[in-house]
């Protein structure tokens, strides 16, 4: 028995000197996001959509920030407790939630969370088989809210968003999901811990299994649940973003323009997105039928709410992430109950080639 203190990744100890200069980088790529945008939208444009602003609907912002909070939870927790184990108290895991919904602390995704599952007493390659299966699930259910309002935007004869965007949303994800299925079935237990890139691609598969015993499995759809629950509501807020700027948006053209405009996610993308969101999601709102202007301002808005908002917590959460790493973790191997269906099948493989 050991301690994974020596795991901690090193920006959890940064000086707060370093931290306010990411918080300031942070900040200026957002301003130069928008100024950019602003300046496609026409600076004039802007104020005018601005003199529109109706402060109430920042309720709405507000509520649908929360609820994604809650949805967020119950998806890390439906991944880190899947099969029984490993496990976190629950202030240890409401930090972890803290610095992946932020995205601030989250660094890119994976460093916080493989510590955290590492402390808990996962295995090293439990830990990346869950963080990666984190990550699939995040953009994998926002493919499938895509994919039904894409539907829904071809059913009713919407002209914006146009169907070279809807087309794509309608027809990939579903043989995507089942054909990753049958890859990691069918070959990820030959490459399960085998050296180089074939272990790195095994473990990838892994994760694929890993996502799809959720799906099959009715007691741990709370994952599954919790993330939907998390997209649905953050598109609330952002669609309540634009309302405060007098522009209800159709829910079908919001949901195409977010899932198109989020090449990456708070938790996965440095510094939360900073500055590429900004600049990315107005356009595809835009794109999607919402006037430029408000796209901008209601997306500025809505970032500046996400994401500086929750920041105080997740610093606040600092203390207890650090402290993870303090209690003996194990150190071996468990595979997650997630890879049985692999192992299963290697051993059918062998008894049938010996």
């Amino acid at each position: 028995m050991t301690t994974v203190a020596s795991e901690q990744p090193r920006f959890l100890h940064r000086p707060k000197h370093h931290q306010a200069l990411l918080i300031a980088l942070a900040l200026t790529l957002q301003l130069a996001a928008a100024a950019g945008v602003a300046d496609i939208a026409g600076f004039h444009s802007v104020a005018l959509a601005a003199e529109h602003f109706d402060p109430a609907w920042l309720l709405g912002v507000a509520g649908g920030l929360l609820v994604s909070f809650v949805g967020y939870h119950f998806a890390y927790q439906g991944i880190f407790k899947a099969g029984g184990q490993p496990l976190l108290s629950p202030s240890q895991l409401r930090a972890v939630v803290c610095a992946g919904f932020g995205g601030f602390l989250a660094h890119s995704g994976a460093a916080v969370d493989h510590y955290a599952l590492r402390a808990a007493g996962a295995g090293e390659r439990q830990a990346r088989i869950r963080v990666w299966a984190l990550g699939g699930l995040e953009h994998g259910l926002l493919s499938i809210l895509g994919l039904l309002a894409s539907v829904v935007v071809l059913v009713l004869g919407y002209h914006s968003p146009p169907a070279n965007v809807t087309l794509p949303w309608a027809v990939i994800p579903l043989p995507g999901f089942l054909v990753a299925f049958y890859l990691a079935r069918r070959f990820g237990p030959n490459l399960r811990e085998r050296p180089g890139w074939r272990g790195v691609a095994g473990d990838f598969l892994g994760a694929i299994s890993f996502i799809r015993r959720l799906f099959e499995r009715r007691s741990e759809w709370s994952s599954l649940l919790g993330m939907e629950l998390f997209w649905i509501a953050d598109g609330f807020a952002a669609w309540a973003a634009l309302a405060c700027f007098g522009y209800h948006m159709n829910g079908a053209r919001l949901a195409v323009g977010l899932a198109t405009g989020a090449v990456f996610t708070r938790r996965t993308g440095p510094l939360a997105g900073s500055g590429v969101l900004s600049l990315v999601l107005p356009l595809t709102l835009w794109y999607s039928g919402a006037p430029l202007p408000i796209a901008l301002l209601g997306i500025f808005l809505f970032c500046l709410i996400s994401v500086w908002v929750p920041m105080p917590v997740s610093f606040a959460a600092l203390r207890t992430l650090r402290r993870l790493g303090e209690k003996p973790a194990a150190r071996g191997e468990p595979e997650p109950s997630h890879s049985s269906d692999q192992e299963a099948e290697s051993k059918r493989v062998a008894g049938t080639t010996g």
